[in-house]
C-alpha cells in the first residue's frame, strides 16, 4: 500500500469521464479499517433481516409448516422449488376443473341441439332457406247427364315485370365488370347476362311498348354502379315498381313465350280460373266462385248453388312443395313433395243441358213478353226422380260477376217460399179419395157458386152446379175445394200435403232452400180449413210442388228429387194407392182439354194432364194485392203413361193475370221438345189439317 497522495490530474480526469462523486476524505489506516468492519456488519444484519422476514411470510419455512398454512388460493412466493410445485398442482387442478365443467356444459349443449331437439333447430336452419309452397289442386268439372262441361277450372298465367328487380340486376351486373379487369372470364359471363336483359326482347315477347319498359325501368347511363348509395337512390320505386303487369290471365302457352325468356325481374303467377260455358241458364243452380276469407294464399271455394254444396268433392285437397329460396326470397327449385295434391272429383248432375237452355229461353220470353218481376221452371223424370231441368230468370253471367245482383242470383225454384193457390187442389181431392166418403163420380152442390165460412164469402167464377171431382180440377172450383175441406176431419188436407212433401225440405238439400209452411187448422178454423184446401194458407217452394206431381204421376209413388247422378238414390215410397193416383192424373186430363183452364198447355199426339194456379201475391203491409198475381202450371206428359213432370212459374205478370195464358204456353213448349228429345211415344194421334 503506498502512501502516495493521488494525482489530482488523474482524479480529476477519472471523475470527468464516470459518475459524479462527492469527493472522498482522507482517514487513517484504522479508521479505514473500522469503517470496512461496520460496514460487514450492516451487510450481515440486512440479510439477516430479509431471511427473518421471508421466513415469517412462509417462503423460506418446513414442509410440515407449509401444508399447515397452505391456502387453496394462495400464492407461491420465493425461490423455493418444493413451494412452488404445490402451488402449481392447486392451480393445475383449478384449471382442469373448469376445462371439465366447459367440456360438459359443450358437451349438454351438443346433445340437447343435436339430440333432444333436432327437429326444431332443422326446422329453423330450414326456415332460412326453404319454404313450403303450397301447390293448388285441380278442381273438379261439373258436367250434366251426358257429361258434357257445365263448369270447368282452365288453367291460366299471369305474368308480371318488376323494374326494380331489373334495374338491381343491371347495376349489380356492371359493377361486377367494372372491379373486375383481371378477370377476362368472369367479364364474359357477366357481359353475356347483360346482352341478354335487351328490353327489345322482353317488349316484342310480351307485346308491349319498349319505350314504356325503358321509362319503368329508369336505368342511367352515367351512375357510378360501384357507389352502393349512388345505385340505391337510382333504383325505381313508387306505384308499379315491383310490379307491372304483362300478360293477365292467358292460357300456359301464351305465357310460356315470356316466362321461357329467363328474363331479370319477369315473374309468372299460374292458377285455375272457373269457366262456365254455359252460364245463364245455369247460373243460380251452378252457383260461382268466391275468394276464402281463411286462406292465407287467397284461394277461392264455391260460394252458391252446387259449387258450395259439393265444395269438398269438387275442391280436393292442395298439396304441399318444399322449395330452396335465396336471399331474396325468390325460389330457386323444388326440393320435394311434402304432401301430395289430391285432384278433385268430377261432379255429374243429372241435369240435360240442351233442356236447360230451352227452359231457360222460354222462361226468358215469357217473362219479357208478361213484364214479369221473375221465372222460373223445373222438369222432372217420373220415373226416377231426376231434376232433368232447373232454371230462373232474369240470370246472370257466371263469367263475370259484375253482372250479379241479389235478386238475379237467387234460385227462385228452390229458394222463394209463395202460397201457390189452385195447383195445390189435386192433393184435396187426394185428400178426399183417401177418406172413402168420395169417389171420382160423387157429385158436389156447388149452387149458388159461392160459399160463407165465417163471415167471409168463397167464390167460384160462375155458378158451377152440382160437379164431379173431374170438373173441381177442370174449372178450378173453390167452393167444391172448401165443402170437401169442411166435411173431412180437421188435418186431413194438411196430413195429405204433408205426406206429398209439402212442408219440408226436398232430398235435394240445395244450399238455401225454403222447407215452406203448412200449419194444420183447428177443428174450429173452419176459414182456415177453407183456404188451405185451395193453396192460400200455406208456404210451398216450386220443387215441392214438382216433387208432389211427380209421385202423382208415378201411381202414388214417391220417387226423392236428386240433381247428383253420383249420389246413392234414396229409397222411394208408395204414399198413395196407385189406382187413385192414376184416377186424379185421369181427372187433371180435362184441364188443358176443351173447357179446361190450360188448354195452352196441350200437345199434339200426347194427353196432357195439369192444373193452374193463379193466386194473389202478398201485400206486406196486410191483405194481398188487388192487381198483382201468381201464375203457375204444373203438368205431366204423356198421361197415359206419364214420364215427364213440368212446372213453371211467373211472378206478377203485367200482360195477362191469368196461368192458363201466361205460363201454359211455356209448358207447351218446354215439354213438346222434353218430349221429342227423350223419344217418348206418342199416345194420342196427331190432328190433322181437317181437324
Amino acid at each position: 500500500m503506498s502512501d502516495k497522495k493521488p494525482n489530482a490530474k488523474a482524479t480529476s480526469k477519472k471523475s470527468a469521464s464516470g459518475k459524479v462523486t462527492k469527493p472522498l476524505r482522507r482517514a487513517s489506516a484504522a479508521k479505514s479499517g473500522q469503517a470496512d468492519s461496520n460496514a460487514s456488519d450492516s451487510r450481515k444484519a440486512k440479510l439477516f433481516g430479509r431471511l427473518k422476514k421471508n421466513e415469517e411470510q412462509g417462503a423460506y419455512t418446513s414442509v410440515k409448516n407449509l401444508k399447515s398454512k397452505r391456502a387453496f388460493l394462495g400464492k407461491a412466493s420465493g425461490a423455493s422449488s418444493r413451494g412452488g410445485v404445490e402451488q402449481d398442482k392447486n392451480r393445475f387442478r383449478l384449471i382442469w376443473g373448469i376445462a371439465l365443467l366447459i367440456l360438459v356444459a359443450l358437451i349438454g349443449r351438443a346433445y340437447y341441439i343435436q339430440v333432444a331437439h333436432t327437429q326444431f333447430y332443422q326446422d329453423k336452419g330450414n326456415e332460412l332457406i326453404t319454404s313450403v309452397r303450397t301447390q293448388k289442386s285441380y278442381r273438379g268439372m261439373i258436367t250434366d247427364r251426358n257429361d258434357l262441361p257445365l263448369a270447368v277450372s282452365a288453367p291460366l298465367a299471369t305474368v308480371s315485370f318488376s323494374p326494380h328487380d331489373y334495374a338491381r340486376e343491371y347495376y349489380e351486373l356492371k359493377r361486377i365488370i367494372i372491379t373486375n379487369p383481371e378477370s377476362p372470364q368472369l367479364i364474359a359471363r357477366m357481359q353475356k347476362r347483360l346482352d341478354n336483359m335487351d328490353l327489345m326482347t322482353l317488349a316484342a315477347a310480351a307485346n308491349i311498348s319498349v319505350d314504356e319498359l325503358k321509362r319503368v325501368t329508369a336505368i342511367d347511363p352515367t351512375i357510378d354502379v360501384t357507389d352502393e348509395v349512388a345505385v340505391k337512390a337510382a333504383l325505381p320505386s313508387g306505384a308499379g315498381s315491383h310490379y307491372l303487369p304483362l300478360l293477365n290471365k292467358v292460357t300456359p302457352e301464351i305465357a310460356e313465350s315470356v316466362s321461357s325468356l329467363d328474363f331479370p325481374g319477369v315473374n309468372e303467377k299460374n292458377f285455375f280460373q272457373r269457366y262456365y260455358p254455359q252460364p245463364q241458364p245455369n247460373s243460380q243452380l251452378l252457383g260461382f266462385m268466391g275468394q276464402n276469407a281463411n286462406d292465407p294464399e287467397g284461394g277461392y271455394e264455391g260460394r252458391a248453388g252446387i259449387e258450395r254444396q259439393y265444395e269438398k268433392e269438387l275442391a280436393g285437397d292442395d298439396g304441399k312443395v318444399l322449395v330452396l329460396k335465396d336471399a331474396k326470397q325468390n325460389s330457386l327449385k323444388e326440393i320435394k313433395q311434402v304432401e301430395p295434391e289430391v285432384p278433385g272429383k268430377d261432379v255429374t248432375l243429372t241435369i240435360d243441358s240442351r233442356l236447360q237452355y230451352l227452359l231457360y229461353k222460354e222462361l226468358e220470353k215469357a217473362g219479357r213478353l208478361q213484364k214479369a218481376r221473375w221465372s222460373t221452371g223445373m222438369v222432372v223424370d217420373v220415373q226416377t226422380g231426376e231434376v232433368l231441368a232447373l232454371s230462373t230468370w232474369p240470370s246472370f253471367n257466371s263469367n263475370n260477376l259484375n253482372e250479379m245482383t241479389g235478386e238475379n242470383q237467387r234460385n227462385r225454384a228452390l229458394l222463394d217460399v209463395f202460397e201457390p193457390g189452385s195447383v195445390m187442389k189435386p192433393f184435396t181431392v187426394a185428400a178426399a179419395l183417401d177418406s172413402g166418403k168420395y169417389t171420382a163420380t160423387t157429385l158436389i152442390d156447388t149452387n149458388p157458386g159461392s160459399i160463407r165460412v165465417r163471415g167471409y164469402t168463397i167464390r167460384d167464377h160462375n155458378n158451377l152446379g152440382r160437379i164431379t171431382m173431374a170438373t173441381l180440377l177442370q174449372k178450378s172450383s173453390n167452393v167444391a175445394s172448401t165443402k170437401i175441406a169442411l166435411s173431412l176431419p180437421a188435418d186431413a188436407i194438411t196430413n195429405m200435403q204433408r205426406q206429398f212433401g209439402f212442408g219440408a225440405k226436398t232430398p235435394l238439400q240445395f244450399p238455401g232452400e225454403g222447407s215452406g209452411l203448412v200449419v194444420t187448422p183447428e177443428e174450429k178454423e173452419t176459414s182456415r180449413r177453407a183456404t188451405v184446401s185451395y193453396g192460400y194458407g200455406i208456404q210451398v217452394t216450386l220443387a215441392q210442388i214438382a216433387q208432389a206431381y211427380s209421385a202423382l204421376a208415378a201411381g202414388g209413388v214417391m220417387h226423392p228429387l236428386t240433381l247428383n247422378k253420383n249420389d246413392k238414390a234414396l229409397p222411394s215410397k208408395r204414399i198413395m194407392a196407385h189406382e187413385q193416383a192414376m184416377a186424379i192424373v185421369q181427372m187433371m186430363e180435362s184441364v188443358t182439354e176443351d173447357g179446361g183452364t190450360a188448354k195452352g198447355a196441350a200437345i199434339d199426339g200426347y194427353r196432357v194432364a195439369g192444373k193452374t194456379g193463379t193466386s194473389r201475391r202478398i201485400n206486406p203491409k196486410g191483405g194481398y194485392y188487388t192487381d198483382q198475381y201468381r201464375n203457375v202450371f204444373a203438368g205431366m206428359a204423356p198421361a197415359s203413361n206419364p214420364r215427364l213432370v213440368g212446372v213453371m212459374l211467373i211472378e206478377d205478370p203485367r200482360g195477362q193475370i191469368y196461368a192458363g195464358l201466361t205460363v201454359a204456353p211455356v209448358f207447351h213448349n218446354v215439354m213438346k221438345e222434353a218430349l221429342r228429345l227423350y223419344n217418348v211415344p206418342l199416345d194420342k194421334p196427331l190432328k190433322t189439317e181437317a181437324q
